[in-house]
């Protein structure tokens, strides 16, 4: 009687990692109008500027040098009405960046929750220059949008792919040096843990 070859041995299943689901959703009719809106307003809006900044120069010189025939408060209205194309402008500028900025935001948070399986919400501040609460509305926002599916762990207060904290489940308990189990709570892949036991650090696959 011969012996089973190896390749008829039951192979045990090996995990394949689930990739996580991240479907950002396409700008659309309406996001390509908002960036044609915004061009239109950074075109006005830089002229502006610098037509308003020319008369602030030109009015203070005649403040302090009135011009034959003018008077002082010519200047000074001359000036206010200078410094009212300044601020028009400006916010022109601010609004016509407006569409753009939002859409490199979203290129970002994006790539931050492609990169990592934790998604801190303080990282996503940091990244996006931008405070917490917008942060936490921003991601918010994305799981509303079934564009990332994403679970927010309220133990760690941040966000974990599903399909991670799916196959998290599966993960040993025990520590490959000295078998002891480990109970640390919401260990995910990758995480670093000490063994209780035998203080030897290890990575959980």
């Amino acid at each position: 009687m011969t012996a089973p070859l190896e390749s008829d041995a039951p192979q045990s299943p090996v995990p394949v990692p689930v990739a996580p689901r991240v479907v950002p959703r396409p700008e659309g009719a309406a996001g390509g109008l908002k960036k044609l809106l915004g061009a239109v307003g950074m075109a006005a809006g830089g002229p502006l500027v610098v037509f308003g900044l020319m008369g602030v120069m030109v009015s203070v010189v005649a403040i302090f040098s009135p011009d034959e025939g003018k008077s002082r408060s010519d200047s000074v209205l001359m000036l206010l009405l200078a410094g009212v194309f300044v601020w028009a402008g400006r916010f022109l500028w601010k609004k016509g960046m407006a569409p753009f900025r939002d859409a490199r935001r979203r290129e970002l948070l994006f790539g931050i929750i492609r990169a990592q399986s934790r998604i801190r919400t303080s990282d996503v501040a940091d990244l996006l220059k931008v405070s917490e609460p917008e942060a936490q509305a921003l991601l918010s926002t994305i799981v509303a949008r079934y564009e990332a599916d994403l679970v927010f762990l309220w133990a760690t207060r941040e966000y974990v792919h599903r399909s991670v904290l799916i196959q998290a489940h599966g993960v040993a308990r025990n520590c490959p040096t000295c078998d002891a189990p480990v109970g640390a709570m919401s260990v995910l892949p990758g995480d670093k843990l000490e063994c209780a036991y035998c203080q030897a650090a290890f990575l959980v696959a």
